[in-house]
């Protein structure tokens, strides 16, 4: 038996399969992944994107179905990008946040004095406008995992955090208030 999925490719949009990496591009602008599984076969006909695989059980169904999605997050970020926005909360300590390169530098979080770093993953751009943080990117995972990565680095673990709220938080993903 042989499994197959087809994802259609929108108009305007260019798809390229080398080796083991998938570029997808449009206007200029190009997502780039590798997707590889030695039971799985990625081609690109015409319209379509296939993957198939001539078995069929229930682990490749899920790796048929993650690459699916991933396929179609690189189309969805190429439309439009993916936005993260964080806020700085301050109450005890002033922070200042600022970008330096592919940096995120914090200073001055719960008065420290040396400061903290984040890089800043892919292609995402980060701006900082007053007390917010956004992170954009067409590549859905650079967008999470820098906005994640900031996230982190301001993570409360030697005080009481229902005392101490001092931090960098993650309040909207794409749209949606979390």
């Amino acid at each position: 038996m042989i499994m197959k999925v087809a994802i259609q490719i929108p108009k305007g949009y260019d798809v390229k399969r080398e080796g083991k990496n998938i570029a997808i591009s449009k206007n200029g602008k190009e997502n780039k992944r590798e997707l590889f599984y030695p039971l799985i076969d990625i081609k690109v006909n015409g319209e379509f994107i296939e993957l198939e695989s001539k078995i069929e059980n229930k682990n490749i169904k899920k790796i048929i179905m993650t690459f699916e999605s991933h396929i179609k997050n690189m189309i969805r970020g190429l439309e439009k990008p993916y936005i993260y926005t964080l806020k700085i909360c301050a109450s005890h300590y002033p922070m200042t946040v600022k970008v330096e390169g592919k940096k995120v530098i914090i200073n001055n979080y719960l008065g420290e004095k040396v400061p903290r770093h984040c890089n800043i993953i892919g292609n995402a751009k980060v701006s900082i406008n007053k007390d917010l943080i956004i992170v954009e990117s067409i590549d859905k995972e650079a967008a999470g995992m820098t906005a994640g990565i900031i996230e982190k680095v301001c993570q409360i673990k030697i005080h009481d955090r229902r005392i101490f709220q001092d931090g960098i938080y993650i309040i909207e993903k794409d749209g949606k208030k979390i």
